[in-house]
């Protein structure tokens, strides 16, 4: 039997690690999770995920954004990341990760509140991705 695909949820809300945890799991991943950005760092080194879903705002408000630079420069430059924000709602600039991919080096971004079923088919869409290059 083959390994799960490993999901790390990095977000400083329990409501949305425990909702979408659940979603994810019941789609067949395993699920990893962490509640701040530094957290979710030793999670990508310890537990070497297979794609990660980042919030933006957490402990400071583009903490994500330093997370996914740090991961794609120094960790596992090629895990896809899935970035999720409510900044969009708040400031009305919608992101896109090819405007600059030094500043966003994330393979999707998505605005909160996100339906399970999109989270799910964006995971397997980044998976996709991954294994055609």
């Amino acid at each position: 039997m083959a390994d799960k695909i490993r999901v790390l949820l990095i977000d400083d809300d329990p409501d949305f690690i425990e909702a979408n945890s659940i979603v994810l799991e019941a789609s067949g991943f395993e699920i990893l999770t962490a509640c701040s950005g530094a957290e979710g760092l030793d999670m990508v080194r310890e537990k070497n995920p297979d794609v990660v879903v980042l919030d933006v705002m957490m402990e400071h408000t583009d903490e994500g954004f330093a997370v996914a630079r740090r991961i794609r420069s120094k960790l596992k430059s090629d895990v896809p990341i899935i970035m999720l924000t409510s900044v969009g709602q708040v400031t009305g600039y919608e992101f896109n990760p090819d405007d600059n991919p030094d500043f966003f080096p994330v393979d999707i971004f998505l605005e909160k509140p996100v339906p399970p079923s999109i989270l799910v088919n964006k995971v397997h869409e980044v998976l996709k991705k991954g294994g055609d290059q």
